[in-house]
């Protein structure tokens, strides 16, 4: 994954995102693992773990 990438997440966590598609603004390395921060295509901006989206 990259900045930009054009992702789709697939978070059980939070059913209202589930499906939606977006890209990469922001990637970020923490002791637990990856998160990033997505730009949905109906413009919600929000902090998901990596592991909770695919490349679309």
């Amino acid at each position: 994954m990259a900045v930009n990438d054009k992702i789709e997440i697939i978070s059980n966590s939070i059913p209202e995102i589930y499906g939606a598609v977006g890209r990469i603004l922001e990637i970020s390395e923490t002791d637990t693992g990856t998160d990033i921060r997505v730009e949905t295509d109906n413009g919600l901006d929000i902090w998901i773990d990596a592991e909770d989206a695919v490349i679309y």
